[in-house]
């Protein structure tokens, strides 16, 4: 098409030239579409790279001995599933201490109570003083706040034995151990795998903050297409679910992110894949071929054969979708816009143009062929 299509023009533009030696002017043909209506939705193709629903650092809480690994690496595990075993003695001592310590306090407690019951009869028969009775009363209180103290140590005991035991915080995917038996974990600091929960993740992008700002509402975005970077179309739909309300001052855009449900694990956090995101609802616009657009300081325009002169005439553009310009105003449908190359047609003096289209450009060029 494209071959006979450029045979056609040089069939056209050879007649031309030799028209013009024989002093006959004839008009120019440049080649021009028509200004076309579409009701499709607008969209942007944006990069977007995948993050996990969920990540937990699986951290020890006990200082101790790594004895024993019990999960698969790589592998799915639930929640409160045992993930490794922490040498426990030393913290079974400790329980067993603080529970001694209760029974202790306890004890006390029970004879300061029956202390206390004795002054008061004592104290009704005037065989004691007030003050006397008021110091019993406050060792008993004393007694009392010792036995708590010692039940929360207790149960403060009871957690750190139960810590021993690492159990995963979510469900998910465990990736491989960062510690192996016979390893010391300190509390709160050493951090022994991480879990991901992948059955449905997040997709984080960013557009341009001068796009249109229809559909930045996330209950109304629910057709957001997924594609592989191999150009592979994901087979769910993803939603979006956050869009920042500030732009980032280095770059212009703004922060979205997109929920899609993940059952076969087919997206891993850190992949790089695109997203087609509506931006606009359909309705009925104009379109040009982006080459028969040119845009300067000046604004953008396209050119149109009038009175056999090219003319320039002053458009605003819409969005970008694929090769072609959505026109916001300056044309109607049906006019014809040139999409040859006018930097060098214009320079020609006095030179006349006729607008066709690639058909009619063939038509011509198979009958000067037969003359």
């Amino acid at each position: 098409m494209k071959k006979h299509l450029t045979i056609a023009v040089a069939s056209l533009l050879s007649t031309v030239l030799f028209a013009a030696e024989g002093n006959k002017p004839q008009a120019i043909p440049v080649m021009v579409v028509e200004v076309q209506s579409s009701n499709q939705s607008l969209s942007q193709d944006l990069p977007g790279r995948v993050a996990a629903y969920r990540v937990a650092q699986v951290r020890a809480r006990v200082t101790g001995i790594i004895e024993k690994r019990v999960f698969e690496e790589g592998s799915r595990v639930e929640a409160g599933q045992e993930l490794f075993k922490i040498e426990d003695r030393s913290l079974r001592a400790t329980y067993r201490a603080r529970k001694a310590d209760v029974a202790n306090a306890n004890a006390a407690y029970s004879l300061s109570r029956q202390t206390l019951a004795r002054y008061k009869k004592l104290l009704s028969l005037g065989a004691v003083s007030r003050q006397e009775y008021d110091s019993n009363s406050a060792q008993n209180q004393q007694s009392r706040a010792q036995l708590q103290q010692a039940k929360a140590n207790l149960e403060i005991a009871a957690i750190d034995l139960e810590y021993a035991t690492v159990k995963a915080p979510i469900a998910g995917r465990i990736d491989r151990a960062l510690v192996t038996e016979g390893a010391l974990t300190s509390k709160d600091s050493t951090q022994l795998a991480t879990i991901e929960q992948i059955d449905k993740v997040y997709i984080d992008f960013t557009r341009p903050s001068n796009s249109s700002n229809q559909g930045a509402n996330g209950s109304s975005l629910k057709n957001i297409q997924v594609s592989f970077s191999d150009g592979s179309q994901y087979p769910h739909l993803a939603q979006l679910e956050f869009s920042s309300m500030s732009v980032d001052q280095a770059t212009g855009a703004i922060a979205l992110r997109a929920l899609v449900e993940n059952p076969d694990s087919a997206l891993l956090p850190g992949m790089f894949v695109r997203v087609k995101m509506p931006i606009d609802s359909a309705s009925s616009r104009l379109f040009v071929p982006q080459k028969a657009v040119k845009i300067t300081p000046q604004g953008a325009s396209v050119h149109i054969v009038r009175d056999k002169k090219l003319t320039p005439v002053a458009v605003e553009l819409g969005e970008m979708n694929g090769t072609h310009w959505f026109i916001k105003s300056g044309l109607k449908v049906g006019e014809r816009v040139v999409v040859s190359d006018t930097s060098i047609l214009g320079t020609i003096p006095n030179a006349q143009f006729i607008g066709m289209t690639g058909a009619e450009m063939q038509a011509a060029g198979a009958a000067q062929k037969q003359k």
